[in-house]
């Protein structure tokens, strides 16, 4: 299966299953000239023809693209993209009385072997162009249950290069650690990348992650690693309400904080707090950005975000 009317041309090699509703697909270029340079926190929009289905019962056929931040390091051969299910199967769009989700109709049409378009970014001055560049060192990125991509992507990088004089501190917030699938009893793991980082913890000492879990009432596992810590609640809360330095309380012997440069990736609630309700209203309140300013001082121009959807708040959500 190939559809391709532009741009460069990619064949999927693997697929790996993240967590229920995400996979990770490794791709390669059909030819040496389909390859192209990026830099890490640079995106990428694979188009592909799909059968989805409309209001009347039928399905239609159409050329359907999305974009997704490379989630593999520019020094490797083969390049990955991790896809997350956003809209449930079957559902219907009622302006356009049409399905205008992707991810779930991706996962069951396109298969090992078959062939995507991928159209590059050019925009080079992304949420991590001054990583790339060399410019910030010492790193706090902050991310919500998907916004680990480009994190994925940068620490790859440096462990490929080995003597790369930079210092990542994942920040990483997900509703909790597993996810019961109702129809089998059974648990999953509900994080994206979750034994991976905590390998590459393990192994790199210039890398440490630092998991929260804002909907478990206890922390469901504790760490035997130094460089692996785990916590409930949101970031910038402590438990009896009041507020807390996040940042300064993993820096705590850090005598400058504007040494930090903090890139931010999630949605628009966890990176400055405003959330669609089910209702179509917008609320407003304060997300990670505002909590680094506020609570931590942290300029304006040491923070930098990726913001990839407006959230809708869920019934039970806090």
């Amino acid at each position: 299966m190939s559809h391709v009317s532009e741009g460069y041309e990619w064949q999927i090699v693997d697929r790996i299953k993240e967590t229920p509703d995400t996979y990770t697909y490794t791709f390669a270029p059909v030819t040496a000239s389909q390859k192209f340079e990026f830099t890490i926190g640079q995106f990428v929009t694979i188009s592909t023809l799909l059968k989805r289905p409309t209001v009347t019962g039928g399905l239609e056929e159409s050329m359907v693209q999305r974009t997704y931040s490379i989630a593999s390091s520019p020094t490797r051969d083969l390049i990955e993209l991790t896809i997350k299910g956003e809209k449930p199967y079957g559902y219907i769009n009622p302006s356009t009385e049409k399905a205008d989700g992707f991810a779930e109709y991706f996962f069951e049409q396109i298969n090992k072997g078959d062939k995507v378009n991928v159209r590059s970014n050019p925009n080079k001055d992304h949420f991590l162009s001054r990583i790339a560049a060399g410019n910030e060192k010492n790193i706090a990125y902050w991310s919500g249950a998907n916004g680990a991509e480009s994190a994925r992507c940068l620490i790859q990088y440096m462990e490929d290069m080995k003597n790369m004089d930079v210092n990542l501190t994942l920040f990483y917030s997900n509703p909790t650690l597993h996810i019961k699938d109702e129809q089998s009893d059974r648990s999953s793991l509900n994080v994206i990348y979750y034994e991976w980082l905590i390998k590459m913890a393990r192994k790199m000492d210039n890398f440490r992650v630092i998991f929260t879990f804002t909907r478990e009432k206890e922390t469901p596992v504790h760490s035997d690693h130094p460089r692996v810590r785990f916590r409930i609640g949101r970031f910038f809360n402590n438990p009896d309400g009041t507020k807390e330095k996040t940042l300064s309380r993993y820096y705590e012997d850090l005598d400058n904080i504007d040494s930090i440069f903090n890139p931010i990736c999630g949605s628009s609630g966890f990176i400055n707090g405003t959330v669609r309700l089910p209702d179509g209203k917008i609320k407003r309140g304060n997300g990670i950005k505002q909590n680094l300013e506020e609570i931590e001082g942290v300029k304006p121009y040491k923070i930098d975000v990726e913001q990839y959807y407006l959230q809708q708040t869920v019934p039970g959500d806090k």
